[in-house]
């Protein structure tokens, strides 16, 4: 649908085309072709196992995990770090299926975990990539699709 105040193409929340205009009332959806190139980067970081790779897509202070939580990191280099430490243990992975929306890119993975003392994590699980002007802000981790699918969608 076409946006009635400035003209920019929105499907579900995605700007598929801009105004590119100074008053652009669009300008806080998340551009489509932008979603698309991430989700790829992605897909490429983690079928080559490089981690400094898939740090380039996000944003210095990214978050991953609860404030609670033990393992929390709270930077890309946290991130990096905590993913590289998982990948050196021997724990290996892939891509099933990507998508996009309003708020980033969903990753939907398959973890294999090597028989190590205190390794142990979900075989499948759902990693939302929120993300905001072409960077990754915060991976918020899910154990089901439905929810991870309805994170999607909340800007």
């Amino acid at each position: 649908m076409v946006c009635a105040d400035c003209g920019c193409l929105v499907d579900a929340g995605v700007r598929l085309s801009t105004c590119d205009g100074p008053d652009c009332c669009c300008a806080a959806l998340p551009v489509r072709e932008v979603l698309e190139t991430m989700a790829a980067q992605i897909r490429t970081a983690f079928e080559a196992r490089d981690m400094t790779m898939f740090g380039a897509l996000l944003a210095e202070g990214a978050r991953w995990g609860d404030d609670g939580a033990p393992n929390r990191c709270r930077s890309r280099a946290e991130v990096v770090a905590t993913l590289q430490r998982l990948i050196d243990a021997g724990v290996s992975g892939e891509v099933l299926d990507l998508k996009t929306g309003p708020a980033g890119v969903l990753c939907h993975l398959r973890a294999h975990w090597p028989a190590h003392p205190g390794l142990t994590g979900r075989d499948e699980l759902f990693h939302l990539y929120r993300a905001r002007d072409g960077e990754i802000i915060e991976i918020e981790p899910y154990d089901e699709r439905e929810a991870a699918e309805a994170a999607l969608s909340v800007i």
